[in-house]
């Protein structure tokens, strides 16, 4: 583990087990096993500690995610929709299931919220270039013509995930496997494949 990964790590933890509010650079750092100075010359002030954090956590999210869902074209039965459906499902289930996550918003809701929201920019890119890495594998797959700009509906749906696991009470109901993946068939597979 580098460095800088284990500050990240020790970052999360620490938000977890305090809140970011009640979390300071010391604490990072102690748990980490540097100094306080380590911590500010490598991320600067809490608030960018706290958004490195963030987007190191993102990124094992969707490495995770594409340990779970195959490769465009795997296998002989490969069928893009399923794909879709899976991904949609396993990225809802990844997010929402996510200890660290779910135990900051419990320990520190409202400014969890914030960061995950107004403050997640570079996450939300980051996931977007992902998704729309896809959309394009998809459509050659398929042959079919990618949407104009497969960014902006990369972005759409991470943006949706986003606020779907953040405000589940608001619906559509996800929280079951079979309802997420009826979800993700109705409205996702349309949205990202074009319906057929």
């Amino acid at each position: 583990m580098t460095p800088d990964t284990a500050i990240l790590e020790a970052a999360l933890e620490q938000f977890a087990l305090t809140g970011v509010s009640r979390t300071s650079t010391d604490d990072v750092a102690r748990r980490a096993g540097v100094n306080r100075a380590t911590v500010y010359r490598r991320f600067g002030t809490r608030e960018q500690l706290l958004a490195a954090a963030y987007l190191h956590e993102a990124g094992r999210v969707l490495e995770e995610l594409t340990t779970r869902v195959p490769d465009v074209g795997a296998g002989a039965a490969f069928d893009p929709a399923a794909n879709v459906v899976t991904m949609f499902t396993e990225a809802v289930a990844l997010m929402r299931d996510n200890r660290l996550l779910q135990r900051m918003l419990e320990v520190d809701h409202d400014l969890v919220v914030v960061g995950m929201t107004t403050g997640a920019a570079d996450v939300l890119a980051f996931a977007a270039d992902v998704l729309a890495q896809r959309v394009r594998e998809l459509h050659e797959w398929r042959g079919t013509k990618p949407p104009a700009d497969p960014h902006d509906l990369g972005i759409t749906v991470a943006r949706l995930i986003q606020s779907l696991v953040l405000t589940p009470a608001a619906g559509p109901d996800l929280s079951t496997t079979r309802s997420a993946r009826h979800y993700a068939r109705t409205v996702i597979v349309p949205l990202l494949l074009g319906a057929d």
